[in-house]
């Protein structure tokens, strides 16, 4: 009769190790855990998109404060402009030499160089040349002052321009540059109605003359040289 409460001893020990069933489940535990993992990381990332470096660059804008201000449009003082009646002294070159040369063309000369001239006429000497200047020739001039000029001999003819139908104002013009004074009668304003003399009648004048002119309001005319 077998004791039931005889201990059993097992001549072969059981074997240590895994079976082949228990490697497979624990190479299926670890797949799916590498599974999850990855996909929490995805979920965790697009969670915090701040999170993630940007591959822009960042502009940085200076001020280069120390730069020295450059300015493209400089300024210039202008230069002061002599005019006829202008007080400044500034020598503008020398007075030409006008002895012995027509008066006409040395007068034609002075007035294109803006200076004022006055013809003295009743000089020793031969009929119409420059015996002398005031100021002496070589003297420093400048635009504006006026040149007497000293001829030999009586004023001869000259051209009279008609300055019937210019402005008053514009009447000295033509005349001055032909060696004649305008003498205003009725004043300066409006246009010339009249002269005196009048070339239109048959009127002439000499260097020097006085031409009366009448003002008033009238038709303006072409100005005749």
């Amino acid at each position: 009769m077998t004791d039931p409460w005889a201990t059993r001893v097992d001549a072969d020990p059981p074997r240590q190790g895994l079976s082949p069933a228990m490697i497979a489940a624990i190479a299926t535990s670890v797949a799916v855990l590498a599974i999850i993992g990855a996909t929490g990381g995805f979920l965790l990332a697009n969670a915090n998109p701040s999170a993630a470096p940007s591959t822009s660059a960042s502009v940085v804008t200076t001020s280069p404060s120390a730069r020295p201000s450059v300015d493209e449009s400089p300024t210039f003082a202008p230069s002061p402009v002599v005019s006829a009646t202008s007080t400044t002294p500034a020598a503008t070159g020398m007075l030409p030499d006008g002895q012995g040369r027509d008066f006409r063309e040395y007068f034609t000369q002075l007035r294109t160089a803006k200076l004022g001239v006055v013809l003295v006429f009743g000089e020793a000497g031969q009929d119409g040349l420059v015996t002398r200047t005031s100021p002496e020739a070589g003297s420093r001039i400048r635009a504006g002052i006026t040149v007497k000029v000293y001829v030999a001999g009586a004023p001869p003819e000259t051209v009279l321009p008609k300055v019937v139908g210019l402005p008053c104002r514009d009447a000295r013009v033509p005349l001055g540059n032909n060696g004649l004074l305008p003498t205003y009668k009725t004043g300066q304003e409006g246009v010339v109605l009249s002269q005196s003399p009048d070339p239109d009648s048959g009127g002439t004048a000499r260097w020097n003359d006085h031409v009366e002119i009448t003002c008033g309001e009238g038709a303006s005319a072409s100005p005749t040289p």
